[in-house]
């Protein structure tokens, strides 16, 4: 479980790092991916689609690393949405005849290796699953035929027990001393 929870941090590091990268420095970002921002609403849109969408999936998956039921499906969400990107930017690829420039192969490099990494913490995650808690039940009560006496301090022991009659009474606070 370590391996799949270290796997969800790192991309919850990265994927918030990116965001504010988006959201700070949307101009240099966009043109990184060889894009030009000419419009305050385009600007917008970059923080948004591109700033905001990463740091809702990092804070999912910073609260996914938290318990083991809720990484699983995180992993595979993971590993459908990297893939799902990595497909997109070889379809676009194929269609519109481009090519990668350094950012974009950088990227889907990194995309790939980050789903084969996810895919494989969700293979450990799934052959060795977590042993489940011990329940621990909660005590019954004992029925019993006389009621339960109260506990007084400083009672009086039994009057079969042997008394101390040569025993010094303990030292209390404020007495004088001997």
């Amino acid at each position: 479980m370590r391996f799949a929870r270290c796997v969800l941090l790192v991309q919850a590091l990265v994927m918030a790092c990116l965001s504010l990268a988006y959201w700070l420095r949307p101009h240099e970002m966009a043109n990184l991916n060889g894009m030009l921002l000419m419009d305050d609403a385009s600007v917008s849109h970059m923080r948004v689609y591109y700033g905001g969408l990463q740091l809702g999936l990092a804070l999912f998956l910073l609260w996914a690393a938290r318990a083991a039921e809720r990484a699983r499906p995180a992993l595979v969400m993971l590993v459908i949405t990297l893939l799902a990107l990595v497909l997109g930017r070889l379809l676009s690829l194929w269609i519109d005849g481009g090519e990668l420039i350094g950012f974009d192969l950088a990227a889907l490099v990194y995309r790939i290796l980050a789903a084969a990494l996810a895919g494989a913490a969700w293979l450990v995650v799934r052959e060795r699953p977590e042993p489940e808690p011990e329940r621990i039940e909660p005590p019954t009560r004992h029925l019993a035929s006389e009621p339960p006496k109260p506990f007084q301090r400083g009672a009086a022991p039994a009057a079969d027990a042997p008394a101390d009659e040569g025993r010094e009474p303990p030292f209390r606070r404020g007495d004088p001393p001997p």
